[in-house]
């Protein structure tokens, strides 16, 4: 029997198989590595032919590949805005690499992924263990931001577990790390009980530690009824995108998690690259942005309401760290603040209708000052 093509399946079905959401480019060969296979998906709005349609490159958390994108899509295509996501490597059809290649990797990725779409500037946003990936984006990569208004979000900050302070981190570390080789299987466990696209971050290494009381259920709930009603798909079409997502990011390779997963538990030593201290990393940021002309840049954190990958201690310390730039004189290089996000755990962030609204409303002014 044929499949209803009214259905939501069917509609579905042809929503995440979207050409745009799949693409892959491949950068060249050099001395210290071979060809590597790049996929990203490039959502929301086309870009126009005078190349000004605002964009922002996500940097998505462990686990979650390009795939991700798929929820934004509606979102940023009413709002105007383009999103970037990247399948990091050992995710989607990325080629894999070592724990220590991953950063430097990404960083020579970013411009090169640019370059080929021919795209001069962008915004940034990251969540959860993207987080490393965002500061090193902007301390090797600064260029690419827009100049009139620089702007980066970062959505649930990933916090070194000795920071943190969290317990279910803290045990996790004490998994040796020959686990790990299989830690992407992990996720298939609870998925099957769970076929949440948002339930695909680093918070898995909380839920395998210990047992934490989540949220995601209502805030779901109470984000789908919004994207209804405001974004014309309807509930049923959202549940069915949601489990197609799953099932196409985990036919695909997510064997890179368990690099990262070894990277944000710190089992390998200097895989942050430029942010293995935050307090360092924002002291010489602050220090390369005095000697760059134009307006300040601006950083917002967005922490969920209760999270339990880096809890409040985790928050009051990364808060710390930028606020850091009150104490001494930053010549207004970098201008920083923070929120939280009520009625939100770690993952239903990602989600969030209103949050990407805050953040594509932000990025819709950046542009008309360009």
């Amino acid at each position: 029997m044929e499949s209803n093509p009214t259905s939501s399946r069917s509609f579905a079905a042809s929503y995440v198989s979207n050409s745009r959401f799949h693409r892959s480019f491949t950068i060249e060969p050099t001395p210290a590595h071979g060809p590597l296979n790049v996929t990203y998906g490039d959502y929301g709005r086309e870009p126009d032919a005078n190349g000004t349609t605002p964009t922002l490159l996500f940097i998505p958390g462990m686990f979650s590949s390009r795939y991700i994108g798929i929820c934004l899509h509606a979102i940023a295509d009413k709002c105007g805005v383009r999103v970037l996501v990247v399948d990091r490597p050992g995710m989607g059809n990325s080629t894999d690499v070592p724990l220590a290649q991953r950063m430097s990797t990404w960083i020579e990725t970013v411009p090169r992924l640019l370059a080929h779409l021919d795209i001069q500037h962008v915004s940034l946003a990251s969540h959860s263990a993207g987080t490393m990936y965002l500061f090193n984006t902007l301390y090797h990569c600064r260029d690419i931001l827009y100049p009139e208004k620089p702007m980066a979000t970062v959505l649930a900050p990933f916090v070194d577990p000795a920071k943190s302070g969290m317990t279910s981190l803290k045990i996790a570390q004490y998994i040796p790390a020959p686990v790990f080789k299989l830690w992407h299987h992990i996720p298939r466990l609870f998925l099957a009980n769970d076929g949440s696209a948002t339930a695909t971050s680093g918070e898995m290494i909380a839920k395998f530690s210990a047992s934490f009381p989540s949220k995601s259920g209502d805030d779901q709930a109470k984000n789908s009824l919004y994207i209804a009603q405001n974004y014309g798909l309807d509930i049923d079409q959202q549940k069915e995108i949601d489990s197609l997502m799953m099932q196409g990011m985990f036919k695909e390779d997510t064997v890179g998690a368990n690099s990262e997963a070894l990277q944000c538990l710190r089992k390998e030593p200097n895989t942050w690259d430029k942010c293995e201290d935050y307090e360092v990393f924002v002291r010489e940021l602050v220090e390369l942005e005095r000697g760059r002309e134009g307006p300040p840049l601006k950083v917002q954190a967005l922490f969920a309401e209760s999270d339990s990958m880096s809890g409040k201690k985790g928050q009051a310390y990364f808060e710390r760290c930028w606020h850091q730039m009150n104490d001494g004189d930053s010549e207004g290089a970098i201008e920083f603040d923070s929120r939280v996000v009520s009625g939100t755990d770690h993952d239903s962030l990602v989600p969030s209708a209103e949050v990407w609204e805050s953040i594509f409303k932000k990025m819709q002014r950046a542009e008309d000052n360009i």
